[in-house]
């Protein structure tokens, strides 16, 4: 055998060999992908094509001794913004989004800081394709910015408690803008108004946020809470358990639809034992006197029936929050309206 002929042999036996390592290190590599790492990648990709909404619970009802309901819940329709979606879908539309500058404390010492302006990007994103279909609403451009900068884990609020009409003009449109979403949140309602005020207190918005459960979700709801009386000593009875709404998003992170819902479990019904219309006589006696406080009681067990006090206030105005108006008007409101005169 010539050596010409040997030498060929031996460069087509390399090749080969070098055919048979590389055809293995790809078979090894899409065994490590699909087989060892499947479950990992396929995480990864659900996770980009879904977003999570965590539901608020709904609180249990508040009921006389007879059974009839003194608070109870009602659907409210509410726009939510969530702005870091708004801020990555401009990103995506429109490229780099505009900065805004302002100084904050790091450190104890002051420093000029940048974020994307979160004024621009909503006029010039969102608030144009919402005046095509007339559902553009006037809010606070000072709060949108301190809320995009301390609390984005929760939504920002555009446009609270809309009419069923409204929200009905939302979903038929499918505005279809990254961020936007129309929640349905459950809002307390005290049924007879002031009546047992004192007794039964409000509920409104927690002081702070749960941030190591907020990061559980893509988007944040968060429950109300009791602040004062029954409301606020029975909070962890009233308090439901919050649900899960798993939302689809395209590529761009525009939300296309829902996928599946977990819905929240309403909390536990708190029974008192007040009199519902005991309560309201007493109350209607007392007016007479303008400024005073009673109780009445069962002398046969020693049950609260009524325990009223005048003048009184409609825990509604606390409903979803109380304006500054009305608060600095219970304030200086010469009746201490907020005082309740049966138990001081």
């Amino acid at each position: 055998m010539s050596k010409g002929r040997k030498s060929s042999r031996v460069r087509i036996q390399f090749l080969a060999l070098l055919m048979l390592l590389g055809m293995g290190a790809l078979g090894l590599k899409l065994w490590w992908i699909q087989v060892a790492h499947g479950a990992e990648w396929t995480s990864q990709l659900r996770g980009s094509s879904q977003a999570t909404v965590r539901i608020p619970s709904v609180r249990g009802e508040i009921k006389d001794r007879n059974g009839i309901t003194l608070v109870q819940n009602r659907a409210s329709y509410e726009v939510d913004f969530y702005l870091p979606e708004m801020v990555k879908g401009y990103r995506e539309r429109f490229g780099s989004p505009p900065l805004s500058e302002y100084r904050a404390i790091i450190n104890g010492m002051p420093k000029d800081q940048k974020e994307p302006d979160i004024i621009r990007i909503v006029n010039d994103g969102i608030v144009p394709r919402l005046n095509d279909l007339d559902l553009a609403r006037d809010y606070n451009a000072a709060k949108l910015q301190r809320h995009y900068r301390n609390d984005t884990e929760v939504p920002f609020s555009y446009i609270k408690d809309i009419d069923f009409p409204t929200m009905a003009k939302f979903s038929e449109h499918d505005v279809g803008l990254p961020g936007v979403d129309i929640a349905i949140k459950p809002v307390r309602s005290y049924v007879y108004g002031a009546l047992a005020a004192h007794i039964l207190g409000y509920v409104g918005m927690p002081d702070d946020i749960d941030k190591e459960e907020a990061r559980k979700f893509t988007f944040y709801q968060q429950d109300m809470e009791g602040k004062s009386n029954i409301e606020k000593t029975m909070d962890e009875y009233l308090r439901g358990k919050p649900g899960v709404r798993y939302l689809r998003k395209n590529a761009k992170g525009t939300i296309e639809g829902v996928l599946r819902e977990d819905p929240p479990e309403q909390g536990a019904n708190v029974l008192l034992t007040i009199d519902a219309r005991i309560q309201a006589i007493t109350e209607e006696a007392l007016r007479a006197v303008n400024r005073a406080g009673a109780v009445v009681v069962d002398p046969n067990n020693g049950n609260v029936l009524a325990m009223a006090t005048v003048p009184s206030f409609d825990p509604n105005t606390f409903i979803p929050s109380i304006k500054a108006k009305d608060w600095k008007a219970l304030q200086k409101d010469e009746g201490d309206p907020l005082v309740n005169r049966a138990i001081s």
